[in-house]
């Protein structure tokens, strides 16, 4: 047994046969096409196969029809050999009398309908599998087209987890679609009587191996960039403490009030444990700090309240990368409110004793003399008594989203500004 690639494209049938017959020249007989790829088929040595030929014929609707046709095919003495996947049966004939199974191109074009219709199903079928394995992709460009490009720039295994995906995607259905394209031309022209010419692949031993090897190896990343990415990439670290925090920032304890006393609680201590301060880097935001506080202050006056800040520092390595992670910041932000809006009241009838209310939520674009731009976040939950705030803003190339929960806002965004403005300088 030995086995060849087949020199000539899916749509070439001239081609195929001329191949076929060329290799019964020397002896080789036909037994099998590989049911995984079209393009690899067995042979074996035979001497009756140098008087043989081979001819296609596109199959039809279903394996019925198939059978019919071997059977009418057999009384003029052409034998069923083998199929190339759905497209074509391959029949044989060591009769030189016999008339062959289509004496015009026209007649041929004819035939191949079924196997067209058949194509452009598939392809409809592969580019509605491929919608839904890019479905959150899609779904994200709909409803916050900022937030990918956003992502994309922060997180290296995501830029290459989404480059790897929408290469096998595209891999799949571009061959589909190119040679259904490419069956569609073939029949319109023999519809209207033209044989076009066959053309033998360049290097055809070394293509399909190499296609298989490539799709290996796609596979093996994706696995590897997929299991970092789940493990949170091993571009992030933990920072212990504040001495690691070696960027523009503010701290919980410099914006309450003077003579206000700190503690951290053990519901602190948790929530501190559970949301770590991070660095994190990426090839276009080599600068990515995440850091959190929250603790009870206990004011002058003695009234004690829970105070939390949080605030997330990046630097791109342009000015236009920075933009578009404002407005990704901006749109991730709003659209976390409005879930969680939206959930809460989904279950306002079976938490409602426990729910936190909305007491009121306004997004405002404000102005700051030492920033670019800023977009504010205004909100109260029913059971707290103090408000809070989100500030996502730019600065150049570097930018903030902060959020603060206690008696003033305005406080630690006039610090942080001033302190990025510091940077920048």
């Amino acid at each position: 047994m030995k086995k060849f690639w087949l020199p000539y494209s899916l749509w070439d049938i001239q081609g195929i046969e001329l191949w076929l017959n060329e290799l019964a020249a020397k002896g080789y007989e036909l037994k099998k096409f590989s049911k995984f790829w079209y393009g690899r088929a067995e042979f074996q040595p035979s001497e009756e196969a140098k008087h043989c030929r081979y001819r296609l014929d596109p199959i039809g609707k279903d394996e019925r029809e198939l059978r019919e046709r071997a059977a009418n095919y057999r009384e003029l003495g052409w034998r069923f050999v083998e199929q190339i996947g759905k497209l074509y049966a391959v029949y044989r004939c060591d009769d030189p009398e016999a008339p062959e199974l289509y004496t015009d191109p026209e007649s041929f074009g004819w035939a191949m309908k079924k196997l067209i219709r058949r194509q452009w199903l598939g392809v409809m079928v592969i580019l509605l599998w491929a919608c839904w394995l890019l479905r959150d992709l899609l779904g994200l460009l709909i409803t916050a087209p900022a937030v990918l490009p956003m992502r994309l720039i922060l997180q290296n295994e995501l830029a290459l987890l989404c480059l790897l995906l929408i290469t096998a995607v595209v891999s799949c259905v571009l061959p589909v679609f190119r040679r259904t394209v490419q069956f569609a031309r073939l029949r319109r022209r023999l519809v209207q009587g033209e044989v076009p010419p066959s053309r033998r692949l360049v290097c055809s031993q070394l293509r399909e191996p190499l296609s298989l090897l490539a799709g290996a190896a796609l596979i093996v990343a994706a696995l590897i960039l997929t299991f970092r990415y789940q493990l949170g990439g091993s571009n992030i670290r933990g920072l212990s403490d504040e001495s690691e925090w070696d960027f523009p920032h503010v701290t919980l304890s410099e914006i309450l009030p003077e003579g206000t006393a700190l503690k951290i609680r053990q519901e602190e201590e948790l929530y501190l444990y559970l949301n770590p301060s991070t660095f994190a880097h990426s090839w276009l935001a080599p600068e990515q700090y995440d850091t959190k506080q929250a603790g009870l202050a206990r004011l002058p006056n003695g009234v004690s309240r829970d105070a939390q800040l949080s605030l997330n520092y990046i630097k791109t390595r342009s000015l236009e990368l920075a933009e578009w992670v404002y407005t990704g910041k901006v749109q991730e932000w709003k659209q976390e409110m409005e879930e969680y809006r939206e959930n809460w009241e989904k279950n306002t009838p079976y938490i409602h004793n426990n729910a936190q209310a909305f007491a009121f939520f306004r997004e405002e674009d404000v102005t700051h003399s030492s920033l670019d731009q800023l977009t504010r976040f205004s909100y109260q939950y029913s059971d707290e008594d103090w408000p809070r705030a989100c500030y996502v803003g730019r600065l150049e190339n570097q930018v903030f989203v902060l959020s603060v929960r206690g008696p003033d806002l305005e406080t630690p965004l006039n610090l942080l500004a001033d302190r990025l403005a510091a940077e920048a300088d």
